[in-house]
């Protein structure tokens, strides 16, 4: 019987509301729009990093990454295929011909590369990829005398080419950038998983630090959008990774400080994570084309807060009965090789 961990599933669930709702199009001029798209994707990492085990061998490892990230990453992007021909064929009105139908194809195999002869398919699974790859970096790291060491060092030599991509961007694509801005998130998770630590739970006090943490990332955060506006590109970046700190931290300490609540909803969220991240962009386009009708606007739909929350809340509820099927009969669309029972999905 697999253990479930209250707080990451909350954190999970929390999280995966939020990437539908920064989705949505907003204003880039709205604050907690800009920080939101800034923050929230750290709290997947360092969960990766928190739950990554070691099974003995590169195989076994191998094999759990086959299941739980590369044959999602390449399933969601089959069964996203279909749906990009018939929105080239309604804006285009024909069919692509072979080299356009080839590059959501190129650029499903380059991880979500974007190029002359490629282009994204499902961007928002970027991060299986990006996960991977982290993961292979600490297997090979942990045979070696030096593992933290080396894995220290990588996340000081990610810090830089961050920053110097954030300059001279010469690395655009989703995966490479999520690689270079999240791997210390993942690594401080790891670390956190490999002690067990964060399992103690105290919810005045997580409560208080959650309240603490996030005040501070969103006073450090209005500095490093001033320090962006006034050409302080070093100071801009530096102060990237306290505010993701804060965040990361002040939301996990939130999820602790309601464990011992549980709500089946929430498991389910997050045991579905990857339904929600594979299909949400197509229900958002459906929508945007929806609401632009109706609306009869020329281009795509600017929401506010109010609109795109519930938006984001209606997009999850009509994609949470696909978590309910694959838990009961299809359960590779969660990333696991074998059915759910009931008791162990509510341990």
């Amino acid at each position: 019987m697999k253990e479930r961990i209250n707080w990451v599933d909350r954190a999970k669930a929390v999280t995966v509301c939020t990437v539908v709702f920064c989705h949505l199009p907003q204003s880039q001029e709205w604050f907690y729009y800009r920080y939101l798209q800034a923050v929230t994707i750290v709290i997947f990492f360092f969960i990766s990093g928190y739950l990554k085990r070691d099974r003995g061998s590169m195989e076994a490892n191998w094999q759990k990454y086959w299941r739980g990230l590369v044959v999602p990453y390449f399933l969601y992007n089959l069964l996203i295929y279909p749906y990009w021909i018939a929105k080239f064929f309604m804006q285009h009105g024909a069919w692509p011909d072979w080299s356009t139908a080839m590059k959501p194809i190129v650029g499903t195999l380059l991880m979500q590369h974007a190029g002359t002869f490629a282009e994204p398919l499902d961007g928002p699974l970027w991060y299986l990829p990006a996960i991977l790859i982290m993961h292979l970096l600490t297997d090979l790291c942990a045979r070696t005398r030096h593992q933290h060491l080396i894995m220290t060092a990588l996340c000081v030599v990610s810090f830089f080419l961050y920053a110097a991509n954030k300059y001279w961007f010469f690395a655009p694509d989703l995966t490479p950038m999520g690689i270079m801005r999240n791997l210390p998130y993942y690594y401080i998770g790891y670390i956190f998983g490999q002690h067990r630590l964060f399992r103690h739970v105290a919810p005045k006090r997580d409560a208080t630090v959650c309240v603490g943490c996030l005040a501070a990332s969103l006073i450090l955060f209005s500095w490093h959008l001033h320090a962006y506006f006034s050409g302080q590109h070093l100071l801009h970046i530096v102060l990237f990774y306290p505010v993701n700190i804060g965040f990361l931290f002040g939301v996990l300490y939130g999820c602790k400080a309601l464990d011992r609540h549980h709500w089946t909803v929430v498991t389910n969220l997050s045991i579905g994570t990857l339904v929600i991240i594979g299909f949400h962009i197509v229900v958002i386009s459906g929508i945007n084309q929806l609401v632009a009708k109706a609306l009869h606007l020329s281009g795509i739909p600017c929401y506010q807060w109010y609109d795109a929350l519930p938006l984001a809340l209606l997009i999850v509820a009509l994609l949470y009965p696909i978590i309910l099927i694959g838990k009961k009969y299809e359960p590779i669309l969660l990333g696991r090789q074998v059915r759910q029972t009931t008791a162990s999905t509510k341990a």
